[in-house]
């Protein structure tokens, strides 16, 4: 499968490493722009976007891969980031995906993998190919009180508009087409992120955190977004919700 010119911005300061990942991609048949530190990243972000996919190393040279990445979500929801690091406690993960990383790939990692990860984000990345606003082809979810634009990517809720990542989409979008039925995380890898018990499962948890912020009024207390102990999430609808 090619990639049909999915144009990448690929961050890495390893010489070695990124001349493999770049051959690679390219052999693919992606077109791939190369940085070799944050504050280049940015620059090449802004200069010669927009991109498809970012695959962005978290330990780089003057900017590191968790600014970068906060930049460059503040600018656009739309661009993929996959996050590469040798770093993998459990508080880097969070990290990463509270920076505005949506996928994120421990160091070493299988290229096949790898390419696995890329390639479905760059698919995802297709969500945003329609006309700017809501057309008359739109495909738009209701629920209770949430309004999803898909291919616009914006969710409406009672506490306002907001712009979403394809991820947050993708995943929104199955929580919506299921409503009261609990999704296992396993369900949610290979629905939202295109693979089968690969990624951790953290991936998943800090989503629907990520989720609740915009859908629920106390994030920290969720009604409509619930925790299903020991088997998954499940989106509840709420007939009255709101009344007063």
């Amino acid at each position: 499968m090619t990639s049909h010119s999915k144009k990448i911005l690929l961050v890495e300061d390893e010489p070695h490493l990124a001349f493999n990942l770049e051959f690679n991609l390219s052999s693919e048949g992606y077109e791939i722009v190369l940085a070799a530190n944050g504050r280049s990243a940015i620059e090449k972000f802004e200069k010669t976007g927009p991109f498809d996919v970012v695959v962005l190393d978290v330990m780089l040279p003057e900017i590191d891969g968790f600014e970068v990445a906060r930049i460059i979500r503040s600018r656009d929801v739309k661009t993929g980031i996959l996050m590469l690091t040798a770093r993998a406690s459990e508080s880097d993960v969070i990290k990463g995906l509270e920076s505005g990383a949506d996928d994120y790939l421990t160091k070493p990692f299988h290229l096949q993998e790898f390419l696995l990860r890329v390639r479905r984000m760059a698919e995802r990345s297709d969500l945003f190919v329609a006309s700017p606003g809501a057309s008359s082809g739109s495909e738009v979810l209701i629920l209770g009180s949430l309004r999803l634009d898909v291919e616009g990517s914006k969710l409406t809720t009672p506490r306002g508009m907001f712009d979403l990542t394809a991820l947050e989409v993708g995943m929104l979008k199955e929580f919506m087409k299921n409503p009261g039925r609990v999704l296992t995380r396993e369900y949610l890898l290979a629905h939202v992120w295109g693979t089968k018990g690969q990624i951790e499962t953290r991936t998943v948890d800090n989503f629907v955190m990520r989720i609740r912020k915009y859908v629920e009024e106390d994030p920290s207390n969720p009604i409509l977004l619930e925790s299903v102990r020991g088997r998954g999430y499940r989106l509840v609808p709420q007939v009255d919700h709101g009344k007063g």
